[in-house]
């Protein structure tokens, strides 16, 4: 290449004679050796020289080189002080948006820390799972706790359409171990799976207390800031800041969500998070990460406070098959609220999404578009309300009929009834059948 030759006025000695460039920053070292230099300060790291020609080189030079080498080779790791070594994964409490709860934050997080476990899963030898979980209950009698965590530990088909149509399948005899703070792990014993809910209960024998956490008797409000806790799989610490926020599910979505929004590039989808509590700022959970995708969702806790009280004393979580979609109106847009308010003269309630075929509610005249504007004679304005209504009136018989007063405004109509509505229980997830108008 004429661009790389350069002449010298002295010697004539051209640069493309020299396999080190000018530019290159071991030219000087190379000198340095040419010049006879014993000093092994002069030598570079090995790892430097990928791609040199050894020929280049004197025999004196090459043999320094290995024995450097073979010294860098020899020499101990330098041992991992946590103290001093730097910390992944990296948090975001020291960026300028989390500046204003960043020490209630941090102390909420470090609480919640201490009953916050990984738990990992595998069937027939292979890994299934890895997420985490979180004590709820402790037996100083028996020695156990319980874990809460979410029922995808073992599933091992999702719903191929939605999970209202049903056909998630879970594997109960799955080797489930629980990953225990101190860095040694004990085997988990799944002792309930709640498929509608999408949680799980595991014992766990242990040799001493734990800590408990407390759960919020109050959901959060719209807004409210909270933290998404998780575990990896060297159980670092997973923190997502994020706040609360009500939204109407989809089709493909249950009723007892409650959703979060992260700030731009915080959110991700790691599925460390799923079974994780969402915590206050007074290191209280109100909810369980039940899909960390997107902006994620978790289940608040009333619902979880009702499903561990549930199962205490029927060792069952049950709740009546309305065959019924709902959404809040006033979830809907305010100009869609202003206009059934005019409309109407209502501004409350749930609108029927979607009626199962056959159902008793089908039976009932109850359609698509109709308002549900109450419960066993109690008003009722969204799906949370509704779920913690319905697990209320499960006495411990499954399968068993139950008969539940409903107030219905058909909107075609434009007239009220009380509809006296006859529901099974059951623990199962609920499917609802679309009719043949359903598109």
């Amino acid at each position: 290449m004429m661009g790389a030759v350069t002449e010298r006025s002295n010697n004539k000695r051209t640069m493309a004679a020299d396999p080190i460039s000018r530019d290159d920053p071991l030219a000087k070292k190379k000198k340095v050796v040419d010049l006879g230099s014993d000093s092994d300060e002069d030598l570079p790291n090995p790892s430097q020289w990928a791609g040199v020609n050894p020929d280049s080189f004197s025999d004196d030079y090459l043999a320094k080189m290995e024995k450097a080498r073979l010294d860098e080779e020899s020499a101990p790791r330098p041992v991992k002080i946590a103290t001093l070594n730097y910390y992944k994964p990296a948090t975001r409490f020291h960026t300028i948006e989390l500046f204003p709860v960043r020490r209630s934050g941090s102390k909420a997080v470090l609480l919640a820390a201490k009953f916050l476990l990984g738990i990992s899963s595998s069937l027939d030898g292979e890994p299934l799972r890895r997420c985490s979980g979180f004590w709820v209950d402790w037996d100083e009698e028996k020695k156990t706790g319980l874990v809460l965590t979410t029922a995808r530990l073992i599933r091992i088909k999702d719903a191929p359409y939605s999970v209202w149509s049903g056909g998630e399948e879970y594997a109960t005899d799955a080797d489930v171990t629980v990953h225990l703070l101190n860095g040694t792990s004990a085997k988990g014993q799944l002792v309930y799976l709640q498929p509608h809910y999408d949680l799980a209960f595991l014992s766990v024998q242990m040799d001493q207390p734990i800590n408990l956490p407390s759960l919020n008797e109050k959901d959060v409000e719209f807004a409210q800031e909270v933290f998404r806790l998780g575990r990896d799989n060297s159980l670092n610490l997973r923190i997502t800041y994020a706040r609360a926020e009500y939204l109407n599910p989809t089709m493909f979505e249950r009723h007892h969500n409650v959703y979060l929004r992260s700030p731009d590039g915080h959110g991700d989808d790691n599925e460390f998070d799923y079974g994780g509590p969402v915590i206050d700022l007074c290191g209280e959970v109100v909810g369980m990460v039940n899909d960390p995708k997107r902006f994620g969702s978790f289940i608040p806790s009333s619902i979880l406070l009702n499903c561990l009280d549930s199962w205490k004393k029927y060792q069952h979580i049950a709740r009546p098959h309305l065959g019924m979609m709902f959404k809040d109106i006033k979830l809907l847009e305010p100009a869609h609220v202003d206009m059934l308010w005019r409309k109407f003269n209502i501004d409350d309630g749930l609108i029927v999404e979607e009626v199962s075929g056959g159902s008793p509610a089908e039976k009932f005249g109850i359609q698509k578009g109709d308002i549900i504007e109450s419960f066993s004679g109690k008003p009722v304005s969204s799906t949370i309300e509704l779920e913690n209504t319905l697990m209320s009136i499960y006495k411990g018989t499954l399968d068993a009929e139950v008969h539940i007063s409903v107030g219905v405004f058909h909107t075609l109509e434009e007239q009220r009834s009380t509809v006296d509505l006859t529901a099974k229980l059951s623990e199962l997830g609920e499917v609802i059948k679309r009719g043949p108008t359903d598109s």
